[in-house]
C-alpha cells in the first residue's frame, strides 16, 4: 500500500510538470503586468506582435487565443480593421473559437457601418 501511494505522489507530481503543447513568450507575466499598469499595454501588443511572428516564422501553431487577444488590442487602439484580421486568423486556426470570433467580426462591422451611416 505505501508503495502505491508513493508510485501515485510521483506520477500526480511529475504530471504537473508536463511541457507546454503551446509556446506562450511569457504572455501571463506580460499580461498581468498590463492590467497592473495599462501604460504598459502597448508593450504587451508589440511583445505580442514579435512572439506571434516568431512562432510563424519557425512553423509553430500559435497558442488559442493569442490572435484575439491582439486583436482586442488592435481593437482599443481603434485599428477595426487589424482587430478584424486577427479575429479572422483566430477562428481559422482555432475552430471551435468560430462563434464568438464571428460575432466579434460582426459586432465590429456593424459598428463601423453605423459610423459610416451617421457620417452621411
Amino acid at each position: 500500500m505505501r508503495v502505491l501511494t508513493m508510485l501515485f505522489t510521483a506520477l500526480l507530481l511529475s504530471a504537473c510538470a508536463a511541457p507546454s503543447l503551446y509556446e506562450w513568450g511569457g504572455y501571463e507575466s506580460m499580461l498581468y503586468q498590463g492590467y497592473k499598469d495599462p501604460a504598459k499595454m502597448e508593450e504587451l501588443k508589440v511583445q505580442l506582435q514579435a512572439h506571434i511572428a516568431e512562432l510563424e516564422e519557425s512553423g509553430m501553431k500559435v497558442a488559442p487565443g493569442l490572435y484575439a487577444e491582439l486583436g482586442t488590442l488592435y481593437l482599443q487602439g481603434g485599428a477595426a480593421e487589424q482587430a478584424i484580421a486577427m479575429y479572422k486568423r483566430e477562428r481559422d486556426t482555432w475552430p471551435e473559437s468560430n462563434q464568438l470570433m464571428t460575432a466579434m467580426i460582426q459586432n465590429i462591422e456593424r459598428r463601423q457601418q453605423a459610423k459610416a451611416g451617421a457620417g452621411k
